[in-house]
């Protein structure tokens, strides 16, 4: 199928429309000084009209379509406007510190945890309920236990270590575990790690069935019913001296004007 234009006829011409207004108010202008340097000492008896009904029609399409322009431009701050207010709503979501416990999945996030998390169907509402799906990192006030280690931060497929400890279910991939695929399995030949604090320990989350066409529609569950299983989860390895997990600080931006407080809307309630 030929796709269409991106602008109509009926379009374009609206939106020329203003600029069209301001060469014809532009040559009234330039006529009405021709017109009075000619005849400015000619007696009034004298002087030819200037309002001919030329004139008169040029200065009525003029006004029209500097009317609209000036509608037009109130239009366009008005959509700028609500872009502003859309995308410090939608940053605020993506960056934040909690301001409660929260419930994510298997996991509870406790209040002052630092987020970084992006969800795709956020589209900047003022009042969408502040989750965590699409959760990408994370960085703690305490040190919390998940998957059985002591954490101080946590992205999609790490954790940075807050003290000394021995980790495990140890994962390794094994080529034979499938033939042609092969998978990860539980390492044979080692019962845990022996991490430090500081270290990041790479983990091994397995896949989880969902419903795609769901998911593609409304997105994935939030809040307790969320796929977030650190149950499930193993370790591979502890890397020393690797950088501090990244997590950006939270949105600080100022409030355009006709934002609404409070921001985050209303929380997904924690179910212990």
């Amino acid at each position: 199928m030929i796709p269409g234009p991106l602008f109509s006829l009926p379009m374009l011409l609206l939106l020329l429309a203003p600029w069209v207004a301001a060469g014809l108010s532009l040559w009234l202008l330039l006529r009405g000084l021709l017109w009075w340097r000619r005849h400015r000492r000619a007696p009034s008896s004298g002087r030819p009209p200037f309002w001919r009904w030329p004139v008169v029609l040029v200065a009525i399409l003029a006004l029209a379509g500097d009317l609209w322009g000036l509608v037009l431009a109130h239009k366009l701050a008005q959509i700028e406007e609500a872009v502003t207010l859309r995308a410090h709503y939608r940053e605020s979501r993506q960056r934040f510190v909690l301001p409660e416990d929260f419930r994510y999945g298997e996991q509870l996030f406790p209040q002052g945890t630092l987020i970084n998390r992006y969800d795709a169907f956020d589209n900047g509402e003022r009042q969408r309920p502040l989750g965590l799906r699409g959760l990408n990192a994370a960085r703690f006030v305490q040190p919390v236990r998940i998957a059985g280690a002591w954490v101080s931060a946590i992205d999609s497929q790490t954790v940075e270590l807050a003290r000394d400890q021995r980790l495990g279910p140890v994962f390794h991939f094994d080529p034979d575990a499938e033939p042609g695929y092969g998978a990860w399995v539980v390492d044979p030949k080692r019962a845990y790690l022996e991490c430090r604090k500081g270290d990041i320990a790479r983990l091994h989350v397995p896949l989880i069935a969902y419903d795609i066409q769901a998911e593609f529609l409304v997105g994935a569950p939030d809040g307790p019913e969320a796929r977030y299983r650190p149950s499930q989860w193993g370790f591979i390895d502890c890397q020393a001296g690797k950088p501090a997990i990244e997590v950006l600080p939270a949105y600080d931006g100022p409030a355009p004007a006709g934002a609404h407080l409070p921001v985050w809307g209303t929380l997904i309630p924690n179910e212990d």
